[in-house]
């Protein structure tokens, strides 16, 4: 690092020395071969921070076995990466099949994937070239200080509206089975979810520990995924589904007015929600600093089958969900009881359990992004536990009165207050800076401005900044005088 606080410009095929001491033999993205260093050696926090003995962290994440996997083995950083990017946003994706049409909804999907891949792949070739297992802490050494600020808003932003929507979701679902609104049970209620959520975002600060969680919250999600795929199809083999594969829903069914211009602007919208819904890039260098090692074998392993099988696992919660009935829901899973009739009403308790359940595990692996800022803008060396314990209670405790907020406020014109949309439309845009800019940024700072992947880098980015500025746009149009055609759009995680 130069005196000026900025990194050195290498290439991939000749890092520094600092690269190269230690290490297995392996070879880069061009063939060279070059040495791995140490998988958990962040090389910012062994010359800043406390620094742990290479070897020691071995031995404690090789301890933390559960279901019969290690915390630092592979199968473990796939099941976090997966849970890092599938929340509850992939439940909203169905309607936006609905509204834009088929064809319409499958190419933006499969065009934002294709995009999201990239710039993953470019975040992950930066981080097995350097070994910095944080997303703030390379946007602070790479750009600086004013950089990493700018990030933190951004990701505290995202993220605090995805804690919002996994409080607000179990809140909701709590309620309807116990069938009560008693001011009481509601106090009590948020009392104890506090503390739940507090322990568990404390339990997960030792990423050691994190799969067990995955364990428990893939576990949720492929309960719900088959059962979408039993009730959709059980409901179309009845007939009380018409046929919704139809030449009139392939392109924009809903729309109104049916103009170029507002189809241009529905796209830019719809770009934005996916990628706001589906983009995992701030966990992803973190999660990948969990493995026992980190190379461009291991990471690429890694990388190709938690993406296949999150992409997959979208595509297919998407048809199904769209072809659940007539009317597709807002939000699947959401609203139960019309899909669980006859003998199936008992299991609506258990269904609704489980979506607690899943929401709940959720909450403490996004956190994860909020305590990298943190810890990197503070220092680790100054993050005790009770500090830490303190900034958690803070954060679950603003969630949570923001929760209970709106819901006080709900027969109020306050309610009326689309904040779901003013979400949406800064969060488009700070997502196109996590998702596009700063791993762009941070792959040409290693790899040059002229590598072919560094040009797409730029003009993926440019694209998508562009796309943000139209979709904000929109949206702000949208609160200022209503929409047409969806006037209940809600911002998706």
């Amino acid at each position: 690092m130069t005196d000026d606080n900025k990194i050195l410009q290498f290439n991939v095929e000749n890092p520094p020395d600092l690269y190269s001491k230690r290490g297995s033999t392996v070879s880069s993205d061009n063939g060279m071969i070059i040495e791995d260093i140490d998988s958990n050696d962040n090389i910012i926090f062994e010359s800043e921070a406390s620094s742990i003995n290479s070897a020691e962290k071995t031995k404690r994440n090789e301890g933390k076995v559960y279901c019969g996997i290690r915390a630092d083995s592979e199968i473990s950083c796939i099941l976090n990466i997966i849970v890092s990017a599938i929340g509850g946003g992939c439940f909203r994706f169905s309607y936006m099949m609905e509204d834009g049409g088929i064809f319409v909804s499958l190419a933006i999907l499969i065009f934002v994937t294709a995009c999201i891949y990239f710039t993953i792949d470019l975040l992950r070739s930066f981080v097995v070239e350097t070994k910095y297992f944080s997303f703030a802490l390379m946007t602070e050494t790479i750009l600086g200080a004013r950089w990493l600020q700018l990030y933190a808003v951004c990701s505290l932003i995202i993220y605090m509206s995805m804690e919002v929507s996994y409080i607000g979701s179990i809140y909701s679902h709590i309620l309807e089975i116990f069938n009560t609104n008693n001011a009481l049970f509601i106090f009590f209620y948020f009392l104890i979810s506090i503390v739940i959520e507090i322990i568990i975002c404390m339990y997960i600060s030792k990423l050691a520990k994190m799969h067990l969680l995955s364990i428990i919250s893939v576990s949720c999600f492929f309960i719900l995924f088959f059962s979408l795929i039993v009730i959709s199809l059980a409901a179309n083999i009845k007939g009380e589904v018409g046929n919704k594969f139809t030449v009139d829903n392939l392109f924009f069914p809903h729309i109104s007015p049916n103009t170029t211009v507002n189809r241009l602007l529905k796209i830019s919208s719809y770009i934005m929600v996916y990628v706001y819904g589906y983009s995992y890039h701030s966990t992803f260098p973190t999660l990948l600093g969990n493995l026992h090692t980190v190379n461009h074998n291991t990471t690429k392993k890694v990388h190709l089958i938690s993406f296949g099988i999150i992409f997959l696992s979208i595509v297919f919660m998407t048809i199904f969900g769209f072809i659940l009935s007539d009317e597709v829901p807002q939000e699947i899973f959401k609203d139960n009881a019309k899909y669980f009739t006859g003998g199936w009403a008992y299991l609506i308790i258990p269904y609704k359990l489980v979506l607690c359940i899943y929401y709940l595990t959720l909450i403490p692996i996004r956190f994860i992004v909020v305590r990298d800022n943190y810890i990197t803008l503070i220092g680790e060396k100054r993050i005790t536990f009770f500090r830490e314990l303190l900034i958690i209670s803070v954060f679950i405790f603003i969630s949570n009165i923001f929760v209970f907020g709106v819901g006080f406020f709900k027969d109020t014109p306050l309610y009326d207050l689309n904040i779901s949309s003013m979400i949406q439309a800064f969060g488009g845009i700070f997502g196109v800076i996590i998702s596009f800019c700063l791993p762009v940024v941070n792959y040409v700072s290693i790899n040059g401005k002229k590598k072919m992947k560094s040009l797409m880098g730029y003009v993926i980015t440019g694209f998508f900044c562009i796309v943000g500025v139209f979709s904000a746009t929109y949206t702000f149009y949208q609160l200022i005088f209503g929409n047409e055609s969806n006037k209940n759009d809600k911002n998706i995680d």
